[in-house]
């Protein structure tokens, strides 16, 4: 992993446990504790590193959930919990 994308996760707010198998879209938000401009901060990674942005987002997924795919557009994670 890279530094930056180390540096991202820290804005983004941790994913909710999904206990249930199957295949769940995550949306990708920023962290609550952030202040204003850490939210201006998350969405200029967001637009200004989309490959770097992508990778902290699935880096944050549990162990036992599998990687789909990432819409940028509509910053959505796709995953399917094994």
């Amino acid at each position: 992993m890279n530094m930056l994308a180390d540096h991202i996760k820290e804005y983004i707010n941790p994913f909710p446990n999904r206990y249930t198998p199957g295949t769940w879209e995550i949306r990708v938000l920023p962290h609550e504790d952030l202040d204003y401009d850490g939210v201006q901060k998350y969405w200029r990674f967001f637009k200004k590193f989309p490959n770097d942005f992508a990778a902290a987002a699935v880096s944050l997924l549990p162990k036992d959930v599998e990687f789909i795919q990432y819409d940028h557009l509509a910053n959505i994670l796709f995953a399917k919990k094994l």
